[in-house]
């Protein structure tokens, strides 16, 4: 929300176009197939619901691939040399900007916020809560969000 008080419209970069199909090297997280049930489509349908429950209009943003794993190819995907926002919350954040500055992208750091802390700590933890059959997962997200998990991504986490 920080990002849209400072712009007219965003590029809203999704990274991970692709989801891991087996578990990653090392037991990140990001690498994990089982970590990452969600493919390109479902996690943009899920920000588009976010962000139109927080009353931001479509005409605002764009959703796009943002492949911060392949920096050079950044330029297929949103305008060269955009200002790019980003939270330094871990030390995958400082690589990001370091990537993005590296090809010409500029960074403006936001502010750390009490959501962004509960999406970087509970993301396991929501994911954990809805295979375990545990409702209590839903109030990390927006209603929306929530209606299409239950909706159309359900077989995902296997819920009920």
């Amino acid at each position: 929300m920080q990002a849209f008080e400072q712009a007219d419209f965003l590029w809203v970069g999704l990274t991970q176009i692709f989801r891991p199909q087996t578990d990653g090297v090392g037991g990140a997280n990001r690498d994990n197939a089982g970590s990452n049930p969600l493919s390109f489509l479902d996690r943009s349908d899920l920000v588009e619901a976010a962000l139109v429950s927080e009353g931001i209009h479509r005409d605002r943003f764009r959703i796009t691939p943002f492949p911060i794993e392949h920096p050079e190819r950044l330029q297929e995907f949103v305008p060269a040399g955009s200002l790019c926002f980003t939270t330094l919350v871990d030390q995958w954040n400082n690589e990001k900007v370091k990537r993005l500055n590296d090809h010409g992208f500029p960074v403006r750091t936001l502010e750390v916020s009490r959501p962004d802390n509960m999406r970087v700590n509970s993301g396991t933890e929501i994911r954990r809560l809805l295979r375990s059959g545990d409702p209590t997962w839903a109030r990390f997200v927006p209603e929306p969000v929530a209606k299409i998990i239950h909706s159309r991504l359900r077989d995902r986490f296997d819920l009920p």
